[in-house]
């Protein structure tokens, strides 16, 4: 059976200007199973570079090359990575050990490896039988820089042997040893083949390629000289390759496929960041930042805008006058659907709460000038307001009764003559008196009628003098419209309560526009002014929360800037790494992952560190705050839209901030990285 077969391969490495250098020109030979076969030649004369070309390292060529019937130009990356991984073995003149990793890791490192591949992990057993065999048992917790050029040979060696492919590599793998262990490398590269396993070696040593059962002499990229000198027995082995069949793959099945291999490399992924701790920490203190800046402002803007809001609660922060006059301008040729005269309570009102269930509550108000009232011959002034309401109208004008009870449903139901007193017209009235259930005469006009007071009204502070809550008489609105004139029973204005976070100034809106549509031109709408300047209010508290977000969401893009930089920066220094990772196994899917999955962790840890700092940060504010200002009592704010903020925040930095690195990672040739240093 062939192992490999090269038919016209020709590679030149590009140069400046266009111009290319040829290094291989044109050659042709084939190595059955169980062969071992030394390539030798002078420097320079193109032998490892053919080495990398038989691996799969090297793919821009003429030619063809094929390694067990597989044409390697025509395999997908999965599929060459595939090749590369479970039926070549490589041991490289340089070594390409990962710095940062023990022995054991090395030897190990092609069993990582491909990640979209479940693999079979070697046992421990196996393991210490080939350092064992190679003399490295007593050095496996060790790092490279803590070993000898000939034992991190040996190191190179026993990773080409893990898998126990069916095609070995080797660029020179005895080139830094001594006689002996030199003798015990070819060895164990002689067992390797007896037991079916083709080896290629590039060697200078004349002793080396006397070993081994043939030889091809390579000059100025041409085989001068190809000589077997010895018969092979060859055992046949069957291929342990698995190439997934190729195939047009879902979104669904691509975001499993992310994960899959997401899991598959995050072992690899954290312990790269591990071996990086001063830098990897950081970076993350500028994430950490970021998102408990996020955290906190939205947080602390939010609370600042309810707390203000609150402080206008007197001033209806919720609540809204409606206004619905006549429209005196009303002309012949026009012809609204109906005439408006005035709100009628069960024919306009009353639906309004099912037709916008933004609504809380409504309240007709009612009102007369040129009022005065007496009791126990004891008359008011001329300047008194008479207002009809109902219970809703007296809560949401902020009235509180400090003696007696307000109205109840009853007295509006039944028109009772029952009345509530504004401080001051209480104060005019009574002296010495208990003002409850006494009777005062209300003169109207050229009317007089009597009321029992049932209710007294705190005082009331106010920058109305035209229409001052403490020269108020409040009566039942029923009660009203049956000693009034037709003119003044007609409702023309209407207190409205939106549900808590509703906005005020929508919600008018929409209710002028739905009686515009019942009356047409026959009357004229409008909205309260106090409701409007609290509308607009809640507009700027909301663009004040929005800027300090923006402002919170600047910082964490400064940070996911330090962790893009950061993880560039390892791209670079990790060069020979990611070459290594790619040499054995590593598709370019599996490294754009690994660098994901490194800035989502840095994110990750960072973002949950940042919540917990944010959190504790807003609190020890709100509670400063309630030390400096007056009234304001500490209580314990969670915001659970801003958590999900910030997690969301942590996940698109953490994506966003890898994602040039991960890119520019998985594009790096094979090649090109390895000679990085």
């Amino acid at each position: 059976m062939v192992a490999v077969n090269v038919t016209d391969l020709q590679f030149s490495y590009p140069l400046y200007g266009g111009q290319e250098l040829p290094i291989i020109k044109g050659i042709s030979f084939s190595v059955e199973q169980g062969e071992l076969v030394a390539i030798q030649g002078p420097s320079g004369s193109g032998k490892s570079t053919l080495l990398y070309i038989l691996g799969g390292l090297l793919t821009h060529f003429s030619g063809q090359v094929k390694i067990f019937d597989k044409n390697v130009t025509t395999l997908s990356d999965l599929e060459r990575a595939t090749l590369r991984n479970q039926s070549i073995g490589f041991v490289f003149q340089q070594f390409h050990l990962l710095a940062k990793a023990t022995v054991r890791e090395n030897i190990l490192l092609p069993l990582d490896y491909p990640t979209e591949i479940q693999q079979n992990p070697v046992n421990e057993e196996q393991l210490l039988r080939i350092a064992r065999d190679l003399g490295l048992e007593d050095r496996l917790d060790h790092l490279p820089n803590q070993l000898s050029g000939g034992q991190q040979q040996r190191v190179a060696i026993a990773r080409a042997l893990v898998r126990d492919t069916r095609l070995i590599l080797a660029d020179e793998p005895t080139g830094s040893l001594d006689t002996q262990n030199a003798i015990k490398t070819m060895e164990i590269l002689r067992a390797a083949q007896q037991r079916g396993r083709t080896v290629i070696i590039i060697t200078h040593d004349p002793e080396i390629a006397a070993q081994c059962d043939r030889v091809i002499f390579f000059r100025d990229g041409h085989i001068e000289s190809d000589s077997a000198k010895k018969q092979h027995i060859a055992k046949v082995v069957a291929g342990d390759e698995s190439f997934p069949p190729p195939k047009k793959i879902s979104r669904f099945e691509q975001m499993t496929k992310y994960l899959r291999t997401s899991l598959r490399v995050s072992p690899i992924a954290f312990k790269s960041l591990l071996q990086n701790k001063s830098r990897t920490l950081l970076t993350m203190l500028g994430i950490i930042i970021g998102v408990a800046a996020v955290l906190s402002m939205v947080t602390v803007g939010k609370y600042t805008k309810r707390k203000i809001l609150d402080s206008y609660a007197e001033l209806g922060v919720n609540t809204m006058l409606f206004y619905g006059w006549p429209n005196w301008d009303l002309k012949a040729v026009d012809r609204p659907p109906a005439i408006f005269q005035g709100f009628d309570w069960d024919r306009d009102l009353n639906p309004l709460l099912k037709i916008f269930p933004e609504l809380n509550a409504i309240s007709p108000i009612l009102f007369s000038w040129n009022i005065t009232a007496s009791f126990g011959g004891v008359t008011t002034d001329a300047d008194i307001r008479l207002i009809g309401t109902t219970p809703d109208g007296i809560r949401l004008s902020n009235k509180n009764i400090m003696q007696g009870n307000t109205f109840s449903p009853f007295h509006i139901a039944n028109r009772s003559a029952v009345c509530i007193l504004g401080y001051d017209v209480y104060d005019r009235l009574f002296k010495d008196v208990n003002a409850i259930g006494q009777i005062i005469f209300i003169n109207k006009g050229d009317r007089t009628f009597g009321c029992r007071v049932i209710g007294i009204a705190a005082p009331h502070n106010s920058n109305k003098d035209w229409n001052n809550p403490n020269l108020q008489i409040i009566v039942p609105y029923s009660f009203f419209q049956g000693i009034s004139t037709t003119w003044e029973s007609f409702t023309r204005q209407v207190l409205m309560e939106t549900k808590p976070g509703e906005d005020v100034q929508a919600v008018g809106l929409g209710v002028r526009a739905f009686f515009e549509k019942r009356y047409g031109k026959s009357a004229m709408f409008n909205i309260g002014s106090d409701s409007v300047l609290i509308a607009q209010m809640n507009k700027f508290l909301n663009m004040f929360t929005v800027l300090l977000g923006m402002i919170a969401f600047v910082s964490l893009a400064v940070g996911g800037i330090g962790i893009t930089n950061m993880m560039l920066v390892s791209v670079s220094e990790r060069l020979k790494e990611i070459g290594i990772r790619k040499a054995f196994g590593a598709t370019h899917f599996s490294i754009r992952v690994q660098y994901l999955v490194e800035a989502i962790a840095i994110c990750g840890v960072a973002g949950l560190a940042g919540i917990v700092f944010g959190f504790v940060a807003y609190q020890g504010a709100i509670y400063g705050a309630t030390k400096l200002i007056p009234n304001l009592q500490f209580e314990w704010v969670f915001d659970w839209q801003a958590i999900a903020l910030s997690f969301i925040s942590i996940l698109a930095v953490g994506i966003l901030s890898g994602l040039i690195p991960a890119l520019k990672a998985e594009k790096l040739e094979v090649i090109e990285a390895l000679r990085s240093e």
